[in-house]
């Protein structure tokens, strides 16, 4: 075989002898491979952070949904009266707990209460949603006047804390939305 460099610097290697005649051609390099090898070794690595990237990108998105969801649903929990105004476990269609605003409405705990353990499929799509919720409301010095659900360990939660007045104490309403 011989070599002749062209005009451009590449090396045209001819084949002179054999059967199959005289042929010219490019051939491919251990250099080739070699540069196609380090460059997807430089690639993988950055498909793997964006993919990383993305998937906290769509976590923090469900954090901020689900958090705007539970500082709602807190606030019309102790601001509002609920629809209708005089609501009751049967004719509610957004629950409300205050008879003025951050003073909760001892008939209107209740009935959340009693709907929240008698029915809490129903109770949960009228107040979050349909997300799993906990609610919790104590006084000041730990007696609760209720507990609906509960805060699972393996799953996210997004807990708000107010305050308002019940039964003439401060309490403290605590609101969790669970993923």
């Amino acid at each position: 075989m011989t070599g002749k460099v062209n005009q451009q610097g590449w090396t045209n290697l001819k084949q002179t002898e054999g059967k199959r005649g005289a042929r010219t051609g490019q051939v491919w390099s251990l250099d080739f491979i070699i540069s196609i090898v380090i460059f997807l070794s430089a690639l993988m690595p950055l498909l793997f952070l964006w993919s990383y990237v993305n998937a906290q990108q769509q976590q923090q998105i469900l954090f901020d949904e689900t958090e705007n969801i539970a500082l709602a649903v807190s606030d019309a929990l102790l601001r509002t009266e609920g629809m209708p105004s005089s609501w009751n476990t049967t004719d509610v269609s957004v629950i409300g707990l205050a008879s003025e605003e951050n003073i909760l409405n001892a008939t209107k705990v209740s009935y959340l209460l009693a709907m929240g353990s008698s029915d809490y499929n129903r109770t949960r799509t009228i107040l979050s949603g349909g997300y799993d919720f906990f609610l919790n409301i104590t006084d000041l010095n730990g007696t609760s006047y209720g507990i609906i659900g509960s805060k699972p360990a393996n799953r996210m939660v997004i807990p708000v804390e107010r305050y308002g007045i019940y039964n003439e104490r401060i309490v403290k309403l605590e609101f969790a939305i669970i993923v």
